[in-house]
């Protein structure tokens, strides 16, 4: 019995013995680990910050994170852009890079031209700017209203129903007269004699020929809504419901 006893007496100091090796194999492990892991403070973005909007201390905050994570360019100095605004959206919880802040004296219209558009003006006024409710950065469809056409060709004559079509959807707005940038909570006492769409060379070509032919309407579109419908246009039997009149004259 006493044998028996003894070696229960050694197992169990065999076990304590590994568990204590394994207990400091997985501390060290951890410790060694822990140590070996570079930390990095950066900035991120607090909130959201609108495109074009200017950067303050609010805006951002501070937080440690292991450098392997750490962007390209990503600011660790706030001098380097508080004050400063950002090119585009910066999303809550993204690194500030260096590359999305601007200088203000660089804030011009040819700087928010997105790449492969133009930037066209058209005339506006109450109506067609959407009551003065547009602002830069939103997105608006553009109608055009083309007035009754009359085309007298050799064997035959072509008539063209007055009609409204929308032909350009989903429109960057860039600019409203002079201003490619209006604070949030900041209302226009004015109303624009223009607005300037970002358009790519084709478009440009539609919006400037509808421009100088008929009569321009712009449709402010709701945010996040990028969606395309097409269209055949209206005529004005499908406004009314009512039938011309046939009058033979002699």
């Amino acid at each position: 019995m006493e044998w028996v006893n003894k070696k229960i007496v050694f197992i169990a100091i065999i076990l304590s013995l590994l568990t204590s090796l394994f207990i400091y194999s997985y501390v060290n492990r951890v410790t060694r680990t822990t140590k070996t892991t570079d930390l990095v403070r950066v900035f991120v973005a607090a909130k959201t910050i609108p495109a074009r909007a200017m950067i303050t201390a609010a805006d951002i905050k501070e937080i440690d994170i292991d450098k392997r994570y750490v962007l390209t360019g990503a600011l660790q100095n706030k001098a380097e852009f508080v004050g400063m605004r950002v090119r585009e959206r910066v999303l809550e919880g993204e690194q500030i890079l260096k590359e999305r802040i601007v200088d203000q004296d660089k804030l011009d219209l040819s700087y928010s031209i997105p790449e492969g558009k133009r930037a066209v003006s058209i005339n506006v006024n109450e109506a067609s700017e959407v009551a003065n409710f547009l602002r830069p950065g939103d997105y608006v469809d553009v109608i055009v209203t083309l007035e009754k056409e009359e085309v007298t060709e050799p064997d035959r004559k072509v008539v063209y129903p007055k009609i409204s079509k929308t032909i350009l959807q989903n429109i960057l707005v860039l600019g409203l007269g002079q201003e490619s940038f209006i604070p949030d909570g900041e209302t226009r006492k004015e109303i624009p004699k223009t607005v300037t769409l970002a358009v790519d060379i084709d478009q440009a070509e539609e919006l400037v020929y509808a421009s100088e032919v008929g009569v321009l309407r712009l449709a402010l579109r709701p945010v996040g809504d990028s969606r395309e419908v097409k269209t055949e246009g209206v005529i004005r039997n499908q406004v009314s419901g009512e039938k011309g009149i046939n009058i033979f004259t002699r």
